[in-house]
């Protein structure tokens, strides 16, 4: 039996919790695009999913822009500090990067943003767009039961840092299911951003406030570093897959990851292999594999190391990494990195043919644990992914933008967009983008079906793992197991709708149809919502 798909005609919105996806469609309600109601939706976010995303973090914007008829990208991420460095680091007695505290925060690029796409494509005002997040975070919310339990495994963190305590306990205790969160200093700061534009953050009163936040905490954050940020707007990169073109985020994101692993997958035939059987997604963790050892190697900000990615994607190279991969032979690889599952993305579609896919986070939970006095601004911990390695690429130096595990994504058939798709998860990201866009583009599922099947991720995705687990979720037949463990893959159950297998939002576009259908994840708050 299939899932209820949410179908509309005039536009689309599809994130990770209702007043979310409601508040972005009530936008495109009142005359606004997709772009626009991208930003109403980030700005939601940020409020009821606090531990998640907010104007501390980064965001990056993959697009389809109908009047220029082409996929855009954005890439919203912040800088390290000028005066960060490993020696700098070296002073304060570390041998690594923090994975926490101030000197583990860059420059927040989400403001900055929202400032571009709103130049660039904006109906409405800023202000207005900011709105339903100023109205949600003044006069609260009911809290989920998912974010709940979140807080809950994350309570120390809360309760560490003064002004998470005071905005998510009640009575002393951990907020639960049903208390309603008010987030005041936040709202005022939103109000400002949506008078003043994104300057306020990073020239006028907020800008001045981190800078003296940092300053006390002996952080290396300064003003001239908020400053001199801005948005880069670039190439999208893109293979073809069959009769389709799929886009990603490029460098310093992870997307090259997804597409290198399509570009293997793509000559192996699965059309005679069924979906989700041991064949399958043992194929699946092997091209994995070897396209995450492409990524450890080449992936850094591109300003500082140079990524001619095209050779990387090339169809003869694909086929070369394809003859390593051989049926029930598992091949060795090396840990993964520590995954964290504290991002969302959420995806917008409109009558006139635009279309976003935005990915934003805090890195951690509740990023660095570090909030500005009395903005309500939970800074981002994403420097912490820095290498102290001097001989990485992706080493901690001034003003550099760090890898990046967000990353989104885009289907264009004949130069049209077919299919928008974004999922949090970290490491997991490309891995959620093969399994979900394989049964849409392979095996014609739709796309709430598609987004609710059981799901692995192949990595380490719990604090203390010294191997990576090839973790499925319960719902897999134990036949299936079974077979993959003989062949030597190391299998962990994990939960039926595991949080560690991503949170995934999207949309299919019928243009023959001029239908919009939309699909989002229950494994959290996830909410589609059409008109």
């Amino acid at each position: 039996m299939h899932r209820p798909v949410v179908m509309g005609q005039s536009g689309l919105v599809t994130s990770a919790h209702p007043l979310a996806t409601l508040a972005g469609l009530d936008v495109l309600k009142e005359g606004g695009n997709a772009f626009d109601a991208a930003i109403t939706v980030n700005a939601v976010m940020g409020v009821v999913h606090p531990h998640k995303c907010g104007i501390g973090g980064d965001v990056f914007f993959l697009m389809y822009s109908a009047k220029e008829r082409k996929v855009l990208f954005l890439n919203g991420s912040g800088r390290s500090p000028l005066e960060a460095s490993i020696e700098a680091l070296g002073t304060y007695g570390y041998n690594d990067m923090p994975s926490r505290g101030v000197l583990s925060v860059t420059v927040p690029g989400c403001v900055h943003g929202w400032g571009e796409i709103a130049k660039r494509f904006g109906r409405l005002p800023l202000q207005r767009l900011l709105e339903p997040a100023v109205h949600y975070a003044r006069e609260g919310f009911p809290l989920s039961h998912q974010t709940a339990c979140n807080f809950a495994n994350i309570k120390e963190v809360i309760m560490q840092e003064m002004h998470l305590r005071q905005g998510f306990t009640v009575h002393g205790r951990i907020a639960e299911p049903g208390d309603i969160i008010r987030q005041e200093n936040l709202s005022r700061t939103l109000e400002l951003i949506g008078r003043e534009g994104p300057d306020a953050f990073y020239r006028g009163e907020i800008a001045r406030k981190i800078h003296d936040y940092m300053s006390r905490h002996n952080g290396l954050l300064s003003q001239r570093d908020l400053e001199l940020h801005s948005s880069t707007w670039g190439e999208p990169i893109k293979i073809k897959y069959g009769n389709y073109s799929i886009w990603q985020t490029p460098p310093n994101t992870q997307g090259m990851a997804a597409l290198l692993a399509f570009n293997i997958l793509e000559g192996m035939d699965l059309s005679a292999v069924k979906c989700d059987t041991p064949e399958f997604i043992h194929y699946l963790v092997e091209a994995k594999k070897l396209a995450y050892e492409h990524r450890e190697q080449y992936i850094t900000d591109p300003e500082f190391v140079p990524l001619n990615h095209e050779d990387i994607l090339d169809k003869q190279y694909a086929m070369r990494l394809r003859e390593m991969i051989r049926p029930g032979e598992v091949r060795a690889d090396e840990r993964s990195r520590d995954t964290f599952r504290n991002t969302t993305g959420f995806v917008v579609a409109d009558k006139a043919g635009n279309v976003v896919s935005a990915i934003q986070s805090l890195f951690s939970p509740f990023g660095s644990g570090c909030v500005v006095d009395d903005t309500g601004i939970i800074l981002q911990n994403r420097g912490s992914s820095f290498s102290f390695d001097p001989t990485h690429i992706n080493r901690l130096e001034p003003h550099k933008r760090t890898f990046h595990t967000l990353t989104s994504c885009l289907v264009t058939e004949e130069d049209r967009p077919v299919i928008a798709f974004v999922s949090s998860g970290a490491d997991g990201q490309p891995q959620t983008h093969l399994q979900v866009l394989l049964k849409l583009l392979q095996y014609g599922y739709n796309i709430q079906d598609a987004i609710e099947e059981p799901r692995w991720i192949h990595g380490a995705i719990h604090p203390g793992d010294k191997t990576n687990y090839l973790n499925m979720e319960g719902r897999f037949p134990i036949e299936v197991v079974a077979v993959l463990e003989s062949w030597g893959h190391n299998v962990r159950m994990i939960d039926d709708w595991a949080d560690e297998t991503g949170q995934a939002q999207g949309i299919v576009i019928d243009h023959g149809k001029g239908v919009f259908y939309g699909g989002a994840d229950p494994r959290t708050d996830g909410y589609a919502a059409a008109w």
